[in-house]
């Protein structure tokens, strides 16, 4: 009898830890897409500010290995 509540008081430990694992890994993963679209912004933000490149400027870029 004694070994039946043991078995059972570690059956409820590992399923307490497994849940409580599964509610923190939801609230970082949470965190990390609202970092990730708040980075995305930003650069979308600072791509959109800068003036308009021409197709010749473009194709030095190009030619130059910096685009």
């Amino acid at each position: 009898m004694k070994m039946f509540r043991k078995v059972i008081l570690l059956a409820i430990l590992l399923l307490f830890s497994y849940f409580l694992g599964r509610s923190h890994c939801q609230v970082d993963t949470k965190i990390k897409e609202v970092e990730v679209i708040k980075y995305v912004k930003s650069k979308q933000e600072e791509i959109l500010s800068r003036p308009h490149a021409s197709k010749l400027k473009l194709l030095e870029l190009m030619r130059a290995n910096k685009l």
